[in-house]
């Protein structure tokens, strides 16, 4: 085993290790307590709260391609689903494949997402031809296998921050600098805030559900059933995904406004699940002359 040793020692001393999918070998078992609703799945809450992000990533898969975005902003969306599947085996089994399954793609991801977002130049030609896929590729392949052979969930979480924040950062600063008569800058600015309280709000709720396990488990028990309620990593799954979609959308909003024209696309911010779409010619000229007037 190597490097692995040692490694899947952080296992709650109290959960039960193993179930219908063998021995838990993940590096990590979390607060909900294992095998209560079904002998199927080791922890059935943070389960099945991935079926929502499963469903809003193909849900923005399909609307990309159905409203004839570039194909490239599509991936995004169907990365949220890849992650949401490889979460949904991974709490259902505690196992070390399922595990790599779920954390690695948050690292494709984001790195994608990263990807894009340097991708600023006028035109959908890629800015940095062949080399920026290639500066991708390299990243993921040496996270992914430094991860394998450092399998710290600690050493996981602080290669998603750095590319996760700087991501966002360069987001931020892109919409920032966006005129402020821009068609759509308060539609990007006030999504992408959303999507980053509500991500941050779910980072939250899942520190504390770490930090007060003992105390929540206590809740849980007592108040049966509505226990499910009190399950913080369930939360984080909901609202992560949730706020990785209008993250996305905003970002996709805002990628389109720089390379392709500032009034050929746009969202409604008043949807609950806002995509992009193109906007008819007629509407152009509104928006154009609404921009000038301000």
């Amino acid at each position: 085993m190597g490097a692995f040793d040692g490694a899947f020692d952080n296992l709650r001393g109290d959960q039960i290790s193993s179930g219908f999918w063998g021995e838990h070998t993940s590096t990590i078992d979390w607060c909900e307590k294992n095998y209560v609703h079904t002998p199927y799945i080791a922890e059935t809450v943070n389960t099945l709260t991935n079926l929502p992000s499963i469903l809003l990533g193909l849900y923005g898969f399909y609307s990309v391609l159905n409203n004839g975005l570039p194909k490239r902003f599509a991936y995004c969306y169907l990365g949220l689903s890849l992650i949401g599947i490889g979460s949904f085996g991974f709490h259902m089994s505690l196992r070390w494949e399922w595990q790599l399954m779920d954390e690695l793609p948050m690292i494709y991801v984001v790195s994608y997402a990263a990807f894009l977002i340097l991708e600023t130049s006028p035109g959908l030609e890629f800015r940095y031809g062949i080399l920026g896929p290639l500066v991708m590729i390299a990243w993921d392949v040496f996270v992914t296998t430094s991860y394998i052979y450092l399998p710290n969930p600690v050493y996981h979480q602080i290669a998603f921050a750095i590319i996760l924040i700087t991501t966002t950062a360069r987001t931020a600063y892109l919409a920032f600098k966006l005129p402020p008569n821009h068609p759509s800058k308060v539609k990007i600015g006030k999504t992408m805030a959303w999507g980053v309280v509500t991500f941050a709000v779910g980072f939250g709720i899942w520190n504390i559900d770490n930090i007060f396990c003992n105390q929540l488990r206590v809740i849980r028990d007592a108040i049966g059933p509505l226990g499910v309620l009190v399950e913080g990593h369930a939360y984080w799954h909901l609202m992560t995904g949730y706020g990785s979609f209008l993250i996305f959308t905003a970002s996709i909003l805002l990628h389109l406004c720089i390379k392709v024209s500032p009034d050929a696309y746009t969202f409604d911010e008043k949807a609950i699940f806002p995509v992009v779409y193109s906007v008819k010619s007629d509407e152009r000229r509104k928006v154009k002359q609404n921009s000038h007037s301000d």
